[in-house]
């Protein structure tokens, strides 16, 4: 292997194999991995596909039914802590909601406030910029926190009795804080407008760390959308990282069949298994898909 195919981190062959298209010896460590259909596949360097994820099929799924996306831009990382300063929803089906909230007074300024979500180590790493939208003097002004907090939790959670899959890049991070925000109002949370649970969620990080767990690089919501061709026009924008999430969601699945046939409660439960080992050395890593956390005091984020 070149020293510049180690640069761009190519994973190499561990062991000795033959090369998929032409069937001669690989030693290993000579060769580079790609995925194959059922699993990895060893080329010589010269025959190797381009890196990228598998083609999409024409096979049914749950991503042929109606999804609904959900992102927030919020103060900060800490769910019992931060407050939400913007949302939205994004369905497969063209409904598209936006809120942008007033936290308060005594809560710092957008432009003040916490540029992104924290990672739970380098495996879930979420956030490269600002998760934050710029607030322009062209955009409504911000709403009470109450009644915008309401009509988003209604919205969800008719969507989830309906037994759809609601789809929410790092859950725990959006649906923790949702939770207590809910609260902090004296608002029902999901948990009790939904007596069956929140549940099916689809989270496309998750997934994605499970189809291709090797791959090396970022795993933020921008590089994974690149990396599936999937647009992201304003990465940080609650309604953009909505749109591309439930963009993910899709494409993944065409990508991959197991994981498209599998029932919406066979999903959501795999992916709480998937979430376990992808943390297993994280043990602080949140419960997925979230937390219910109590709402605490503001408290400014601490310095450093």
């Amino acid at each position: 292997m070149s020293p510049g195919e180690r640069a761009r981190g190519e994973r190499a062959n561990e062991y000795d194999a033959s090369c998929a298209r032409c069937g001669g010896p690989v030693p290993a460590g000579a060769g580079l991995l790609r995925h194959g259909a059922r699993a990895w596949e060893v080329y010589h360097p010269e025959h190797a596909p381009d890196p990228g994820p598998p083609p999409p099929g024409d096979h049914p799924g749950w991503h042929r039914r109606r999804l609904l996306s959900l992102d927030i831009g919020s103060t900060g990382h800490r769910p019992a802590v931060d407050r939400i300063r913007s949302a939205a929803l994004r369905g497969s089906d063209g409904t598209a909601h936006d809120w942008i909230l007033d936290p308060g007074s005594d809560i710092p300024s957008a432009e003040e406030g916490s540029d992104a979500v924290e990672a739970i180590g380098s495996d879930i790493q979420q956030a490269t910029g600002s998760n934050i939208p710029d607030i322009g003097s062209n955009l409504p002004q911000p709403l009470p926190p109450r009644p915008a907090l309401d009509e988003l939790a209604t919205l969800v959670a008719a969507h989830l009795a309906a037994g759809e899959l609601l789809v929410v890049w790092f859950a725990p991070h959006v649906l923790s804080t949702l939770h207590a925000e809910l609260l902090r109002h004296d608002l029902a949370p999901l948990t009790a407008r939904v007596p069956a649970g929140v549940a099916p969620v689809c989270d496309p990080l998750v997934l994605d760390r499970h189809v291709d767990r090797y791959r090396p690089g970022s795993r933020s919501l921008r590089s994974v959308a690149e990396w599936y061709g999937v647009p992201h026009v304003r990465p940080g924008d609650p309604g953009s990282d909505a749109e591309a999430a439930l963009l993910l969601a899709r494409t993944v699945a065409a990508r991959h069949p197991a994981l498209a046939r599998l029932s919406r409660p066979a999903l959501h439960t795999e992916q709480i298994i998937w979430y376990a080992e992808q943390t297993s050395r994280h043990p602080d890593a949140p419960a997925w898909p979230f937390a219910p956390v109590e709402p605490l005091p503001w408290e400014p984020p601490p310095e450093g």
